[in-house]
């Protein structure tokens, strides 16, 4: 009798192991965002959202120019503005309108709200990537917005305004940002579409601060504030945006959203240490829901990559 198993190459193999060095490129990104989230907190007492925006990028983008500055530009003016421009500013719009959400509704809500790019990552890859979409993915889509309710609502009922409806505008960005910017990527460096997202947030949270909060009283910002500011603008956009870029070169948009997914994850750990906040048992089953779909998705794509799906 036959093995009609199909044996797996030295060279499948080896992806497999890089593929799994890329997923933990992106739960660094989301530890790194699940301390930045609670600390922003902090910033918050002295700055406001926009203003802490402003700065947080501007010093992002002074860091990335005189990392790779010259060599970004000159990248840049290789390629038409089209092949980067969608995904920075999908980036932009992520950032800048989750500021407005929160605003206008519960920051559970947004929370939830926020982390849905994995049901729309898949629609857009099949559009923007001529991804085929496989259905064998879809169970894990729908069991981590299951995981994701319940770890942000504890079970309770979520209601939907124009701060729900933004915030989902937000978790389509978030997907944009993903999708398109694996197409830049087709064309440019991680280093260089990076450098375009963050220099394009700046312009744009700039403009934000202006527009919606005017001045700023830079006397009454306390210490731990620019602190905090540092933290987001070094870790939390620099070093993120470099992770998530370069494991969007090797692994699928879908999987790289489900992993995110486990960004609130961490956001409740560090909201525990830091702020003394604490998760409801419903939470801890959704982050434990999460851990089983990232799980799947991750068999899913080393099972496609075996047979050459």
């Amino acid at each position: 009798m036959h093995n009609l198993e199909r044996p797996i190459s030295p060279l499948t193999q080896n992806k497999k192991n890089r593929n799994i060095v890329y997923i933990l490129m992106i739960v660094l990104q989301c530890v790194i965002y699940g301390v930045g989230n609670p600390i922003t907190k902090i910033a918050y007492e002295s700055i406001t959202p926009f203003w802490c925006l402003a700065f947080r990028f501007t010093l992002a983008t002074l860091v990335m120019t005189a990392i790779a500055g010259k060599r970004a530009i000159a990248e840049l003016r290789t390629v038409h503005t089209g092949d980067w421009m969608p995904g920075a500013l999908c980036m932009a719009g992520a950032y800048i309108l989750s500021n407005i959400a929160l605003n206008l509704t519960t920051a559970t809500a947004v929370g939830f709200l926020m982390s849905l790019p994995v049901m729309f990552v898949p629609i857009l890859s099949f559009f923007v990537l001529h991804r085929p979409y496989r259905w064998t993915f879809l169970p894990a889509q729908l069991a981590a917005a299951a995981g994701l309710y319940l770890l942000c609502s504890g079970g309770a009922a979520v209601s939907f305004g124009w701060g729900e409806t933004l915030a989902l505008i937000v978790a389509a960005c978030v997907a944009g940002a993903l999708v398109w910017g694996k197409k830049s990527l087709q064309s440019l460096s991680p280093l260089t579409v990076s450098f375009a997202q963050i220099a394009i947030t700046t312009v744009l949270s700039i403009m934000g601060a202006l527009i919606f909060e005017h001045g700023t009283d830079l006397s009454a910002i306390q210490p731990e504030a620019w602190w905090v500011i540092v933290y987001l603008a070094v870790l939390c956009s620099c070093l993120s945006y470099l992770l998530q870029n370069i494991a969007l070169m090797h692994i699928p948009c879908s999987l790289i959203s489900l992993t995110q997914c486990t960004e609130p994850v961490f956001t409740a750990a560090a909201s525990f240490a830091i702020l003394g906040e604490h998760l409801s048992g419903m939470g801890w089953w959704g982050a434990a829901l999460l851990l089983a779909c990232i799980v799947y998705g991750n068999y899913i794509e080393r099972k496609a990559d075996t047979v050459g799906v």
